[in-house]
């Protein structure tokens, strides 16, 4: 007993002997309070009458993302289908000649990036007499039409846009399609 006497006592006894835990102990409380902290942020969030959208409504098709080189402009959906509908450009589908086939734009050709040079050639007439050209492939992710238009632009003063949403978007749309390898 003498010698349990002469250990220093904690400034806490009893308190910091039993809340004396683990390492997993320690994470689970932290983790604990970080959710309660959480939870509690959200809810004064919600009822704030600054509040912070958490998931800001941004759709991605409202969003140019690709860089396009100087002197070719992007072309939003709604500005692509007045162009479609008054003829006033000659739409250059960049996707390769099956997906071309499975279904494309009414009106459009196909010059697919791979093989520029021989769609570009085969379509020189019809590039020539366009008031402008219309570039797209599949959605904002694909750069092909971003490459052809870039292309286009070294051989035609034509103003060039690049239909960034493309062919996805234009299906969303439900805008007219057809299918087969002939424009």
């Amino acid at each position: 007993m003498a010698e349990s006497a002469s250990k220093p006592r904690p400034l806490l006894g009893p308190l910091v002997s039993a809340g004396q835990q683990t390492v997993a102990g320690v994470l689970i409380g932290s983790l604990a309070i970080l959710i309660v902290s959480a939870t509690a942020g959200l809810i004064a969030n919600r009822f704030s009458p600054r509040r912070i959208p958490l998931f800001p409504a941004v759709r991605a098709r409202d969003v140019i993302s690709l860089p396009l080189p100087p002197g070719i402009r992007s072309m939003a959906p709604q500005k692509a289908y007045a162009a479609f509908q008054a003829h006033s450009a000659l739409f250059v589908d960049a996707r390769s000649p099956d997906e071309y086939a499975q279904g494309h734009i009414p009106g459009a050709i196909n010059i697919p990036v791979n093989d520029f040079e021989n769609g570009a050639l085969s379509h020189m007439d019809q590039l020539d007499s366009a008031p402008a050209v219309v570039t797209y492939c599949p959605s904002m992710e694909c750069w092909d039409a971003v490459d052809v238009a870039d292309r286009i632009r070294e051989v035609s003063q034509k103003p060039i846009y690049v239909f960034e949403q493309g062919w996805e978007a234009w299906q969303a749309d439900k805008r007219p399609v057809t299918k087969g390898d002939q424009p």
